[in-house]
């Protein structure tokens, strides 16, 4: 019994330090932490509408592991609240149901509500196409002349398809799910529809998730104006004395002029200081005038010889 008990201890022991322990593991092993929303530029966006829409303002992503999701935002030049953006999710089967079919109706009603509260939508019977499918869309009228859009559309494969065996399993089975919110204050209803209608999305590969992981980090600035100081100026209003900034003007470069110099001292040259002399004695004036004419030739400076 003794001897069993011996030649068991070794199992004991390696099953008491095979007990799973969450200390002793590493961020490593088992990432629990959510992946970061970041901005990108807009050359890395995976679809992009007409030119009508305007250009891309910005495009905000999600990237783990064979999952994206792009927030595509586009400029909204009317008053409603709300960003027009094209929101793209790209995956495999295997990251749910999400991935192998269209929405339900009723999911559609509650996204829209969500999107554009307060903006009456009817949905049409019709379904759209673009290169990528059917779509389904519905449009609402906003103010006067404007008009809202809400489309959606399920893309089976968004995977470019390859001639060999090998070069399918490389591609990879990629489904989008596409969500379009849009308004705008002058398009009717008739017209804002064509925006799903040129719907373009790019293909995806499995060195597209490697390509948007790096460029994660690389965001998006816009050109920001130059910025000067303006130095406050103290300005009496009503007995108070109110500061604000001063203009800074500006000026052209003139052109260099000649300068003029006023009320110089005239030196004689020589030879001019005996005429002075000689009209002062012709011109008879009174003896104060004379002292005062006197006094004002003494400035002359005399030169050698004189």
């Amino acid at each position: 019994m003794r001897w069993l008990l011996l030649a068991a201890f070794p199992f004991l022991a390696t099953g008491c330090t095979a007990v799973h322990d969450p200390f002793l593991e590493t961020g490593a092993i088992r990432p629990d932490a959510p992946p970061i929303s970041t901005e990108v530029s807009p050359e890395f966006a995976a679809a992009y509408l007409p030119s009508i829409s305007g250009r891309i303002e910005s495009v905000r992503q999600t990237v783990r592991g064979e999952f994206f999701e792009q927030a595509i935002v586009y400029s909204n030049a009317t008053a409603s609240a709300g960003e027009n953006v094209l929101t793209v999710r790209i995956g495999t089967p295997s990251e749910g149901v999400t991935f192998l079919r269209a929405p339900t109706r009723r999911a559609i009603l509650a996204e829209m509500r969500q999107a554009l509260p307060g903006v009456a939508m009817t949905i049409d019977a019709a379904p759209g196409q673009n290169m990528h499918g059917i779509y389904g869309y519905a449009t609402g009228p906003l103010g006067k002349s404007g008009s809202c859009l809400y489309a959606w559309q399920f893309a089976k494969r968004v995977s470019p398809v390859r001639e060999t065996a090998m070069g399918r399993i490389g591609a990879g089975n990629y489904s989008a799910q596409v969500r379009l919110r849009f308004c705008h204050p002058t398009m009717p209803q008739e017209r804002i529809a064509s925006l799903m209608a040129g719907m373009r999305l790019k293909p995806v590969t499995r060195d597209t998730f490697d390509m948007l992981s790096y460029a994660g980090g690389s965001g998006y600035g816009r050109s920001q104006p130059v910025l000067t100081r303006a130095e406050p100026v103290a300005i009496v209003e009503d007995d108070v004395e109110v500061r604000r900034p001063k203009r800074r003007v500006v000026e052209e470069k003139r052109a260099e002029e000649p300068a003029i110099i006023r009320n110089a001292v005239r030196v004689p040259l020589p030879g001019e200081a005996t005429q002075e002399k000689v009209k002062v004695a012709v011109v008879e004036k009174p003896v104060e005038e004379a002292t005062v004419t006197a006094r004002a030739k003494s400035a002359l400076v005399p030169l050698p010889g004189e």
